[in-house]
Formats: C-alpha cells, sequence, structure tokens
C-alpha cells in the first residue's frame, strides 16, 4: 500500500513539474505580443517627446519675444532686423558677397545679436559689440562664433545638427538657427513699405506705437528650416539679416511648397528654392512640427498656426499697418 502510494505521488510530482513549462508555441506567442504591445508604444513615446519639443521650441520663442520687448521698453524702438552700411544700396537689396564693396560698412549685425543682453547671453554680447562697427562685421562674426549657436536659438523639433560645415557661401561658416524676424507680407523690396511691411527689415527701427493693426494681430518671430551640410544655402544662418536667415515673410503660407527665393540656396525636394539678388528675394516660415509653425506675437504671445491658414489672414498677420480685418485663424 505504501510503495502504491508513493508512486502515486511520484506521478502527480512528474505531471506538475510538466505543467510548469512552456511550449514552444506559447513562447513565440507570448514573443509576439510583446512585439505587438511595443509597436504600439513607440509612437505614443515618440508623440511624447515630440510634445515635449513642441513645447520647448513656444517657449525659446516667449523668450525671444520678452527679450524683444525688454530692448524696446529700454530703447524705444525694436532692433533693427539687419544694419547695412551704404555700399549696400538705399535700400539694400543685394545682401550677397557685399562685403567686397568698396568702402564703408556693409553687412552688420542682426536683430539676434542685439537682443544677445536681454537673452541672458552677456558673454556672446561682449564678443559681438567691439564687432558690429567693423569694416565687415559679419565676417568677423564667422570668426568668432565659429559653429555655436545659443541653446535658445535653436528648436528641439528640428533633427540633430552634427556641426559638420554647416556654413555657407564659399569662404563663410555660419551656425544655424531656427528662429526669424517678420519682415512683413512681400519680399524684401516690400518690406520698406508702410503697407506690407512687418515689424523688421534691414535698418529698421519700428516703435511699438508704429504697429497700427495691433500688436496681438502682427507676429513678430517665427520658425525657419535648415539643411545640414550645405555650404551654399542661407537658411537658418542666425546671425545673418537675410531672407531665410534669420527673417521669414508671410508672403508664403507656413511650410509652403512654394520655392523660397533666397540670395543663396540649394534646390530640394524638402526646402524648394531659387536665386536672386534684386530684393525679390522672400522666404516662408518653416518647422518640422507636424501641420505648422509656431509664432509668437507682438504682445508676447504664443501660438501653433496652421499651415492651411487663410493666404490672406497669415498675410494680414505679417503686415503691422495694414489696416485689414482679421477674422477667425
Amino acid at each position: 500500500m505504501l510503495l502504491r502510494f508513493s508512486r502515486a505521488v511520484a506521478r502527480v510530482d512528474k505531471s506538475v513539474r510538466r505543467s510548469r513549462g512552456f511550449t514552444l508555441i506559447e513562447l513565440l506567442v507570448v514573443i509576439a505580443i510583446i512585439a505587438i504591445l511595443i509597436a504600439l508604444l513607440l509612437p505614443a513615446v515618440q508623440q511624447a517627446r515630440e510634445a515635449a519639443r513642441r513645447s520647448s521650441c513656444k517657449n525659446n520663442l516667449k523668450q525671444l519675444g520678452l527679450a524683444l520687448q525688454n530692448y524696446q521698453e529700454t530703447h524705444s524702438v525694436f532692433p533693427p532686423g539687419g544694419v547695412i552700411g551704404p555700399c549696400a544700396g538705399n535700400p539694400p537689396v543685394n545682401l550677397s558677397g557685399i562685403q567686397d564693396c568698396a568702402g564703408g560698412q556693409s553687412l552688420g549685425g542682426n536683430w539676434l545679436l542685439y537682443v544677445l543682453p536681454q537673452m541672458e547671453q552677456t558673454g556672446l554680447w561682449d564678443i559681438a559689440a567691439p564687432i558690429l562697427s567693423a569694416r565687415d562685421p559679419l565676417d568677423y562674426m564667422n570668426n568668432k562664433f565659429g559653429h555655436f549657436t545659443p541653446v535658445a536659438f535653436r528648436c528641439p523639433s528640428h533633427p540633430v545638427d552634427r556641426r559638420k560645415d554647416v556654413g555657407f557661401r564659399a569662404l563663410e561658416n555660419m551656425s544655424r538657427g531656427n528662429y526669424a524676424a517678420n519682415y512683413g507680407s512681400g519680399d524684401l523690396l516690400d518690406s520698406y513699405t508702410s503697407q506690407n511691411g512687418g515689424i523688421f527689415t534691414i535698418n529698421s527701427s519700428i516703435r511699438m506705437t508704429d504697429i497700427k493693426d495691433g500688436s496681438s494681430n502682427t507676429v513678430l518671430v517665427s520658425e525657419v528650416q535648415y539643411r545640414d551640410s550645405v555650404r551654399t544655402d542661407s537658411r537658418g544662418a542666425w546671425v545673418y539679416s537675410g531672407m531665410g536667415g534669420s527673417a521669414f515673410s508671410t508672403g508664403r503660407n507656413p511650410n509652403s511648397v512654394i520655392p523660397d527665393i533666397l540670395d543663396s540656396c540649394s534646390n530640394s525636394t524638402e526646402l524648394p528654392c531659387s536665386t536672386a539678388i534684386d530684393g525679390t528675394q522672400i522666404a516662408a516660415a518653416r518647422s518640422f512640427h507636424v501641420g505648422g509653425v509656431q509664432v509668437c506675437f507682438a504682445d508676447g504671445s504664443g501660438r501653433f498656426i496652421s499651415e492651411n491658414i487663410s493666404a490672406e489672414i497669415w498675410k494680414a498677420l505679417g503686415t503691422r499697418i495694414g489696416g485689414e480685418v482679421i477674422g477667425e485663424f
């Protein structure tokens, strides 16, 4: 009796041990389920990361807006979009290669350089300030700043820039950034007219009281894209005051498929462009956010603007004294 009982217990124990294992099919099913869960989670993780990057980008724009407002309170005007000497013409329309012109200052500092103190970048300002009155300030800027861009001047949503040869033009190496000033609703020449002009242009000195359309209806700054490792493309060059560098126009809708017209560029499917040096230069606001770009208005408020916004409303948001009646957007 005892022997039979022991044998029965042994059989039960073996059966229990066998039931604790997984078959190959069960293991494959578990692996497949885990793979499906990971595939479902990855987009959510990526969306969460992009939401964080987009929020950081919006905060950068608001900080730039605050810096520009502080500059305006201190100096009674917004900084110029860029400073260019008389050898570039009046109004200066050819921003390509003017460092070689004879006599006087040529291409100088831009609005991003002038707000460095308000952005708590006094170290960079101490480097930049003595250079701004030099013969060819932009050439000196290239040598001093090299490939350095303040973190606050770059949108985290932009793909990682490995900082390898991101200059433009044959002899220059300009670091890239993602924020640009509003030059109005037309091309470079139009930016000098009150009807189409924005808050910035070359040698501008716009006061808050000059924004007749209202500070909450006039874009101050937005975003631009650039291409890594393309020497011939000026887009995103943050110390450069030309269209596409640190300036944009609402004459093109955000992320427009219509090519930009720039002093210097390299055409591509992602960033279409053509070149001109006759004042017809124009560049759209562009970003890596899905569906549009972020902007900061002259009152300091931030907002995401759809790339499908009405072209007329977007143009109206670019002018400071256009007198347009702006509806919902």
